[in-house]
């Protein structure tokens, strides 16, 4: 067997990505793969361009054909790609004499791979051998150029590198079949892999991404890409908080008395000045100089490196101290250790403070709320405290209770008054102030001091409170989607979700029709077998083209479907309600029974989140819309039904007329009269009556028809 011929499965060096699947199902796949690629024979040969005008056939236009040319040489290294030498009369030849390359690309809609007697001779190349590659790494010549790969031609010397940019079908059918291993990242390297996960995206479940980029508004390019890996940099993020949290802590001990003059103080604050030079240094070398001092994270740097400054200033005071420094040393002390405290505050930028991030959030939002809230009851404070001074301050009786002090000016009165309504209503002595008033001033103090109390607390406490939390929650309900690049990440990640969302529901249906298809044949069944592969990941990403039209979710195969734990977490990515048993009645509005595929799709991304009022608006609207389309059609029935009716009469009567015509002369003749018979007979004609008329005219009314004049008056005028 020739050892172009031996696939990376036979030799162990990759997996196989078609497990679970059918023989049938494992032969679309590849059929489909091969359709796509417009691959005739597995030793043809695929060039970049080939692979360019594929997936841009299919909505993926993110990369260009040097990009291409490049992911077709790493291979061709990987595999060790050569070409035997040709003769030079054999290298002139073309195909364009045989119109090979105008059929292809008329059949396959872009430019058709190179077969195998191309100019470069006869392809020969291998799979390594598995302990061996992993033992070395593969050397990437085309690594370390801009594109093409450099090659040794068989029968010839070492010569300088040879862009060949293409590569035999069958090792790129094996690499896009395959699991994703190390094997992959070896090939490829960080950033193709990226560009290979994009492709055998586009390439597998290109309906798929079709379908979902339709329904989600957003793009193939940024559907079928992979996920941008995390920055190093949020790795750090971590450590970075753990180290903020023990600087404050150590600032706090710092300011007890028990603790304050312990001399290894200066030591602690010298590890976390000096952690806090290497965070700077680690960022400024991660993000680049412009990226650190301009980026988007530029503010949080500026201030790192003013608590930078601060820190050392603080250790330079600390070393420098003889005890002699006097204040405004240990004033200066004093201020960096407080701007060292502000710090915090980034812990909240790491994930895992999310819902404390929200909330600091929404405490932001509401300070306007705050603010007004705050002019609000001032000027309520200022009406009641001024009506206070004027009665209760002037009055002998609180001189003589001795609370003058309280109430003899508008700002005492308010601090009194505030306090009163916040329930801390007691003099210096301990004893209540509204109690000693009410004792001496009556009922009117009393009914007057009720009132205010349940304006000021029941009310106004109360408004601003329920204000101000709504605003809060509002604020922390909304998703860190502000800008248009955060709207865009959202956007995408929802197109992701419910792309893994269709795959699932995909896989479900044939994987429940192909155990339909084999009990019906006779095959036997394994029920636990069914439930634990009815959403596979085999199944889930390799779907048919055009099958979304065909697949009709019924209802016990939806119940059945979102039991699966992985469906149940893609639910509460896109925020689905959690009552999901009822959710098939819900989209199902015809009740049909069945859903279609892209209907689910719809009316899910439709149920999830909140209720909006603009939900309730399109309901009216949608109402609106269908009883306007009602009565349109409502008049356009009556004037057909009218047209119907008169055309009907307007019938009728020339067919009256045609048997009347037909009995006339059917019936016997009538005996010869007298004259004066004669005259009678025609005297008694009616004189109005035209003679060369059909017969009798029916009038509308004799048969119930409320038939058009016009109508009528063609009837009655048509000839015989």
């Amino acid at each position: 067997m020739d050892s172009d011929d031996i696939s990376a499965d036979d030799k162990g060096l990759l997996l196989s990505g078609l497990g679970g699947l059918s023989e049938d199902e494992v032969t679309g796949v590849k059929d489909r793969l091969r359709l796509r690629l417009g691959i005739l024979s597995p030793k043809t040969l695929v060039s970049g361009k080939t692979l360019l005008d594929a997936v841009a056939a299919l909505g993926l236009t993110r990369y260009t054909e040097e990009d291409m040319n490049e992911f077709v040489n790493m291979l061709g290294d990987f595999i060790s790609l050569e070409f035997e030498a040709k003769p030079q009369k054999r290298t002139n030849q073309t195909n364009e004499s045989t119109g090979t390359s105008s059929v292809n690309s008329l059949f396959f809609g872009h430019e058709a791979p190179e077969p195998l007697d191309t100019k470069l001779g006869k392809p020969h190349w291998q799979w390594p051998n598995p302990m061996s590659s992993q033992s070395s790494p593969n050397v990437r010549s085309s690594a370390s150029m801009k594109n093409g790969a450099v090659s040794n031609v068989i029968g010839q010397q070492s010569r300088a590198p040879v862009l060949y940019n293409m590569v035999p079908a069958q090792p790129l059918l094996d690499i896009f079949l395959a699991q994703e291993t190390d094997v992959h990242k070896r090939i490829f390297g960080a950033k193709g892999l990226n560009q290979y996960r994009a492709m055998k995206e586009i390439l597998l479940a290109g309906d798929t991404n079709r379908l979902v980029a339709e329904l989600t508004f957003v793009r193939i390019n940024d559907l079928a890409a992979p996920p941008e890996p995390m920055h190093p940099i949020m790795y750090l993020e971590p450590l970075v908080a753990i180290l903020i949290v023990g600087n404050g802590i150590m600032i706090g001990f710092q300011t007890d008395p028990s603790y304050k003059e312990w001399n290894g103080w200066v030591y602690f604050e010298i590890g976390f000045a000096i952690c806090l030079i290497l965070e700077a240094g680690l960022r400024m070398y991660m993000l680049g100089c412009f990226g650190y001092w301009c980026g988007s994270e530029r503010f949080w740097n500026w201030f790192d490196l003013f608590l930078m400054c601060t820190g050392l200033s603080d250790i330079t005071i600390q070393l420098l101290d003889d005890g002699q420094s006097g204040m405004a040393g240990t004033s200066l002390l004093r201020f960096c250790r407080l701007i060292r405290l502000v710090r915090i505050v980034k812990v909240f930028r790491i994930k895992f403070m999310r819902d404390l991030r929200l909330m600091v959030k929404g405490l932001l939002a509401g300070i306007r709320t705050l603010a007004l809230a705050f002019v609000l009851l001032f000027t309520v404070l200022y009406v009641i405290s001024g009506f206070a001074t004027m009665t209760i301050g002037g009055s002998s009786v609180t001189e003589e209770l001795k609370l003058t002090v309280y109430f003899d000016s508008i700002p005492n009165s308010m601090f009194t008054a505030f306090r009163c309504f916040t329930g801390e209503c007691v003099n210096d002595d301990g004893e209540p102030i509204h109690s000693l008033l009410a004792s001496r001033f009556g009922l009117p103090f009393i009914a007057s001091y009720v009132a205010s109390y349940m304006l000021v607390t029941m009310g106004i406490f109360n408004v601003i409170l329920a204000v101000y939390v709504d605003i809060t929650m509002k604020a922390a309900k909304e998703n860190d989607a502000v800008t248009a690049e955060q709207y865009s990440r959202e956007s995408i990640r929802v197109a992701r979700t419910t792309r893994e969302l269709l795959k699932k529901f995909a896989a479900a249906y044939h994987s429940f029709h192909g155990d339909h298809h084999r009990r019906r044949h006779g095959f036997p069944h394994d029920e636990h077998d069914s439930e634990s592969k009815l959403t596979s990941p085999a199944k889930a990403l390799y779907t048919e083209d055009g099958m979304h039209d065909k697949i009709a979710m019924t209802k016990e195969l939806f119940l059945l479907v979102i039991q699966d734990r992985g469906v149940q977490k893609l639910m509460d990515d896109l925020d689905l309600p959690h009552d999901r048993a009822n959710l098939f009645e819900i989209i199902d509005a015809d009740g049909s029974g069945t859903l279609q595929i892209t209907e689910l799709l719809q009316g899910l991304l439709k149920i999830r989140g909140e209720i909006n009022k603009s939900d309730t608006v399109a309901s009216l609207l949608a109402t609106k819309a269908v009883f306007s389309m009602l009565s349109e059609m409502k008049e356009e029935q009556l004037q057909e039904f009218k047209t119907i009716r008169a055309e009907f009469a307007q019938a009728l009567c020339l067919h009256l007329g045609r048997l009347s015509r037909l009995s006339a002369q059917l019936a016997p003749p009538v005996p010869a009269l007298g004259a004066s018979a004669t005259t009678s007979l025609h005297t008694k004609e009616p004189p109005e009556q035209d003679k060369g008329s059909e017969g009798p005219v029916l009038d509308l009314d004799q048969v119930r028809t409320s038939a058009k004049p016009e109508a009528a008056e063609d009837a009655e005028a048509q000839p015989s």
